[in-house]
């Protein structure tokens, strides 16, 4: 067993470390030789994370290479985010030097639609993970044309955070089957705290979304859709989607005087980590914040620096819209793919049907990215555990586990990063007011079309 680790950041998130800065420098100017493998020999890239993430992982490849009666095996963690790291990936498919598995921050499904990574479905069919085993909405995030190319091995699920002891402070019930079923009742929840000195907000209840990796769970909410996987075709301007930013926007006006310059000036309201540019705390742990939407990772985190000042917090369903009918929930996934070349591409399957079986309860129970297999039995997060009692842990467990099961499909774009970038933009011009809301979507949708036709097109 090896491991070689570059541009590594400490935070212990994965939201944390795509915030973050880190190089990839070190690593792509390495020698060739450091990312060769042999028959037998497998060979695992991560992009990045901290020091117990790649330790974990290397733990799992390591001991599943030793039970399978494979050589040794390498895992080479800490590759660089995003571009630098998929520049890399892409280099190596080219030269015929692949690693055997890859794990991905980002849709396997735009590569895999070019041919950069192995259909799995053959391999799937008989073996311990087959297509039926796994959430399609969640599923549906690796597959193109009816091929799947890669593994949603955990995710990180979206939920409602929120404050108990704020809400008992108000005389509010405090328990999960209390909390706002709509969004018209979350907006009234929320002005119970929201507190104004001034220009500035002091206390926060709840924000209208304006993340654009989560719009796609608030579209479905509303019963909507941002692309259409059928059909190959965003909607980004549907009248669910116009309807959803239109009551976002009524409502940052009556209750967050329809100024996000305030906003940010007054806090990080944003979620729940600190803010690395301006330096601000999250407002959530300070106390200062009712709930939020997060997701599950965060609970790895909540009791690193900064400590919240309140012990009781607890999660709950995503309320839904106007024109929606039920709750649904979304995830950020760690995907797993095997890159057309692999030297041991049948090891690598296997060591993905252990790792989504067997691996990923060790890995949720030190960072809690939720398996998403339906097999797999939870055991609760460790530091869950010695933070809130075992009962808490086990409650929580089994509520990630029912909202991985209604996860919406999400991240399926054959341009997914291009199409996100589109609806953050329009996302900050609908909020400061630069366009109305229907020509901002608009515009959205029709540069997000055209980027996907062209690519098709190729």
């Amino acid at each position: 067993m090896s491991i070689m680790t570059y541009a590594t950041p400490k935070a212990l998130s994965r939201r944390s470390f795509l915030q973050s800065s880190a190089a990839a420098g070190a690593a792509l100017a390495m020698p060739g030789a450091a990312w060769s493998q042999a028959e037998g020999q497998l060979l695992l890239w991560l992009p990045g994370g901290s020091d117990l993430f790649c330790k974990i992982h290397t733990g799992l490849l390591d001991s599943f290479s030793t039970k399978a009666g494979l050589g040794a095996a390498s895992t080479v963690c800490g590759l660089g985010q995003d571009t630098e790291f998929t520049q890399a990936l892409i280099g190596s498919i080219t030269a015929g030097n692949p690693p055997d598995i890859s794990m991905l921050w980002d849709s396997p499904v735009s590569l895999g639609a070019q041919g950069a990574f192995m259909p799995l479905d053959e391999m799937m069919k008989g073996s311990q993970i087959p297509i039926e085993t796994w959430p399609a909405g969640l599923l549906s995030s690796c597959q193109f044309k009816g091929a799947t190319y890669g593994l949603p091995v955990t995710a990180g699920v979206y939920s409602m955070w929120y404050n108990e002891e704020l809400f008992e402070a108000k005389g509010i019930p405090s328990d999960r089957a209390s909390f706002p079923k709509t969004w018209a009742e979350l907006r009234k929840l929320s002005k119970e705290f929201t507190e104004w000195d001034g220009d500035t907000l002091k206390v926060a209840g709840f924000m209208p979304n304006r993340v654009s990796e989560t719009m796609a769970i608030w579209s479905a909410l509303n019963g909507g859709m941002l692309f259409d996987e059928a059909n190959l075709k965003y909607v980004l301007d549907s009248e669910q989607n116009i309807e959803m930013m239109n009551f976002f926007v009524d409502w940052f006006e009556e209750e967050y005087k329809g100024d996000v310059n305030l906003i940010d000036r007054s806090g990080n309201f944003r979620d729940g980590y600190a803010d690395g540019n301006t330096g601000m705390g999250p407002a959530f742990r300070e106390g200062r914040q009712a709930g939020m939407q997060s997701g599950s990772w965060l609970m790895g985190d909540i009791y690193a620096d900064p400590v919240p000042v309140f012990t009781r917090w607890n999660l709950a369903p995503n309320p839904y819209g106007p024109s929606g009918t039920a709750s649904v929930s979304g995830t950020w996934p760690n995907w797993f793919v095997i890159p057309v070349g692999s030297k041991n591409a049948q090891a690598a399957f296997d060591y993905l049907s252990f790792l989504a079986v067997e691996g990923s309860v060790e890995w949720y129970q030190q960072i809690p990215d939720v398996p998403t297999n339906s097999q797999v039995k939870l055991k609760a997060p460790t530091g869950l555990v010695e933070n809130r009692g075992q009962e808490f842990a086990d409650d929580l467990s089994t509520f990630l586990g029912a909202q991985a099961a209604i996860v919406t499909p999400m991240w399926n774009s054959p341009v997914q990063s291009f199409g996100n970038d589109q609806v953050a933009r329009a996302i900050e011009k609908i909020y400061t007011k630069a366009q109305p809301v229907k020509e901002a979507l608009a515009e959205a949708q029709a540069a997000s079309q055209a980027e996907l036709e062209r690519v098709l097109a190729g």
